[in-house]
């Protein structure tokens, strides 16, 4: 089909859409995406907006990868994109980012931070391990596990179940508070921060209701911190019993509650027979299983489809990993004041998520392939001077500070420590590998995780090495996080740059040492004699583009005249230094 007539039957849709004349039937016909842009661009049609055109090639390889794999690409892979002419790259390029080991990497950082938004136990000892979380995480995702069972296993696990145990991090994390709790679940799970409504109707908010707090805290109360001292393990404990009252401070209203999700119904308790409370009575040392746990039937009742909120809540925060900002801002202030920008969008995202069984790696598929997602962050070369695009509008592709874990691992990527530290281990898994081939009729009386992934395929040993290689460089990389990341318990949004976050980039001991262990700089060495070529090698490296003639130019004026190898060394990392703290490379654009 040629351009024009795909052009005309875009403009045909639009206007019927404006018109309110296209059938509901003709939606399933149009593939997701697409539909997502229709959507979207019929809004910039009613405002009469001229939204920017398509992200090139690089500005759409940094973004692809920064989002789904949480790093710059390499020099090779920006250039083997820049190099394939083929119709159809970009969404096999999304496919493959997709189905890499640093999708599910990334993505257990992302939930990391968007579950435990940082936080640090009073007592760290009775907290789960971040790693233990964290591996956890990515094997979920690696699985593709649907959002509505993770979120039920993160609300159910008590510590017991050993496939799941670090899941109790998110009550661990918070020391099992209920008040904590109740206000996370809400603003994480359901994107209603119900924190005002504790002691009365929040004022500000009418849909906000106290008795919803309460019905929220209901789930939890019962909950407590249970410490094996014996084991050195930590658990969440429930009470058989314990009833919710509460009393406004506005009106002295009083009330009680059972459990009740935010426009939901009470949710009796059983009767129990006395003595039958337990299923293991709690002792000294033992903890106690309750016959009937509120715990459950939180972890039953609210991932689900049927709850209000629920898929709404999980499809704005993807939208918003993907676009820099939710359809409805902030993201846990879900309510009728503050409606959705594009309403229909953000229905449709909830309901797809419904459809395909709560699949996040298919949703974040498919708003990658839009183009709204894939629109320039540069303003129209015939956009009106006075035009300043407003970020709910998404016209123009949003400029996103990198998250401090994209920062700090997109520093390894370029200087080569993060690639050549896969590659050693990768090397060290095919090497016992193939010992093992030889050996697989001797018994081993041990196996560490290397052997036993030695003796799988070379997807299972692929996906090994990067998660030994990331967990090996994560503690390099302690000093930037704390520097750049918000306080606990904070949300990870917006930009504000500090002086500190300025002074660690200029002169920390830490960037000193990536500099100068940098097998960049080792590579760009080789091509001082061909300043053209090193230019382009720097800027595919550090910014994921090549030069423009004035960077070229600049990189062979500095070089000019200089003989002396250390000396052609200093020039080019002082290069890569200013490339590395340019807003350039510090944002997502």
């Amino acid at each position: 089909m040629s351009r024009p007539s795909v052009c005309y039957r875009r403009l045909l849709f639009t206007t019927l859409l404006l018109a309110g004349m296209v059938p509901q039937v003709a939606w399933a016909e149009v593939p997701f995406p697409e539909q997502i842009d229709r959507i979207i661009e019929t809004a910039h049609h009613r405002d009469s907006l001229h939204p920017a055109g398509m992200a090139d090639d690089a500005e759409f390889v940094r973004r692809v990868y920064l989002d789904l794999s949480g790093v710059v690409p390499t020099s090779a892979q920006a250039q083997d994109f820049f190099d394939d002419s083929t119709a159809g790259k970009r969404g096999r390029l999304i496919d493959r980012l997709l189905a890499a080991p640093e999708f599910s990497l990334q993505m257990a950082r992302v939930f990391d931070v968007m579950l435990v938004e940082r936080r640090v136990a009073t007592i760290p000892s009775y907290d789960f391990k971040p790693a233990e979380w964290q591996d956890w995480l990515a094997m979920t995702f690696r699985g593709n596990m649907a959002w509505d069972r993770l979120s039920a296993a993160v609300l159910q696990s008590d510590g017991a179940d050993s496939s799941a145990a670090a899941a109790a991090r998110f009550y661990l994390v918070r020391d099992v508070e209920a008040h904590q709790l109740t206000r996370d679940i809400g603003r994480l799970f359901l994107g209603r921060d119900l924190q005002c409504a504790q002691c009365h109707d929040d004022p500000r908010i009418k849909a906000y209701r106290q008795s919803d707090y309460y019905g929220l805290y209901a789930f939890v109360s019962r909950l407590k911190h249970f410490r094996d001292d014996e084991k050195k393990l930590n658990f969440v404990t429930e009470k058989s019993g314990g009833d919710v009252s509460f009393t406004s401070a506005f009106s002295g209203e009083m009330g009680k509650t059972n459990p009740r999700l935010p426009g939901g119904e009470m949710i009796a308790d059983p009767p129990l027979m006395k003595g039958k409370e337990y299923t293991v009575k709690p002792e000294k040392g033992r903890m106690g299983i309750p016959t009937y746990s509120r715990r459950k039937q939180l972890s039953q009742k609210l991932p689900r489809r049927q709850t209000s909120g629920f898929s709404r809540n999980i499809a704005n925060r993807l939208w918003a990993l993907m676009l820099g900002r939710g359809l409805v801002h902030p993201l846990d202030m879900h309510h009728p004041g503050n409606p959705p920008s594009h309403p229909e969008l953000l229905d449709r995202l909830g309901q797809r998520l419904e459809q395909t069984g709560y699949d996040i790696r298919g949703l974040l598929r498919e708003i990658a392939l839009t183009r709204t997602y894939q629109r320039s962050s540069r303003l129209p070369a015939d956009a009106d001077p006075k035009w300043t695009p407003r970020p709910k509008e998404f016209a123009v592709a949003a400029l996103r500070p990198l998250t401090p874990e994209q920062l700090g691992w997109s520093l390894l990527q370029v200087n080569g420590r993060l690639t050549s530290r896969i590659e050693r281990f990768e090397r060290k898994l095919d090497e016992a590998a193939g010992q093992a081939e030889k050996k697989k009729s001797e018994k081993r009386s041990q196996q560490d995780e290397t052997s036993e992934a030695a003796g799988a395929g070379p997807e299972e040993r692929g996906w090994q090495a990067r998660k030994q290689a990331y967990r090996e460089l994560a503690t390099e990389l302690d000093g930037l996080f704390s520097v750049f990341s918000r306080l606990p318990g904070q949300p990870d949004n917006g930009f504000q740059p500090s002086v500190d976050q300025a002074l660690f980039l200029l002169n920390s001991e830490q960037m000193v040492k990536f500099m100068k262990d940098s097998q960049l700089l080792d590579r760009l060495l080789h091509l001082a004699e061909k300043p053209d070529e090193l230019a382009t090698q720097l800027y595919l490296s550090v910014l994921s583009r090549v030069p423009v003639d004035e960077e070229r130019k600049e990189v062979a004026r500095l070089l000019g005249g200089i003989e002396e190898r250390d000396q052609r060394r200093e020039v080019i990392r002082r290069v890569t230094w200013g490339l590395l703290v340019s807003a350039e490379f510090r944002l997502n654009h």
